[in-house]
């Protein structure tokens, strides 16, 4: 499967610490091999319709706990946002990414 991270995606990055984008960018070429049987991936409901969130954590307390918003569309994992967990998702937000 080809990965797309997009452009609000990249956006999301780029509020994160460099070390923390390095640490999402490489867990996420780890999703991209298995991305409806990775064991850190489950569906949510957003436009009436199942997308996947993956969760990439690391470490304990200050440590490193992000998702990422993603769908599956044709050959390509399309990744739509990324964000720390303790700031969560907004629904309508993602259903405008979708």
């Amino acid at each position: 499967m080809e990965l797309v991270v997009e452009p609000e995606a990249e956006d999301d990055l780029t509020q994160f610490k460099e070390e923390h984008q390095q640490y999402v960018l490489e867990q996420l070429k780890e999703l991209k091999q298995s991305p409806t049987g990775h064991e850190s991936s489950d569906t949510i409901r957003v436009k009436g319709r199942p997308v996947f969130k993956y969760k990439m954590k690391e470490g304990d307390r200050g440590g490193k706990d992000f998702r990422a918003v993603y769908d599956i569309i044709d050959s390509e994992v399309r990744v739509v946002a990324i964000f720390h967990r303790d700031t969560g998702y907004d629904k309508e937000e993602l259903s405008e990414r979708l």
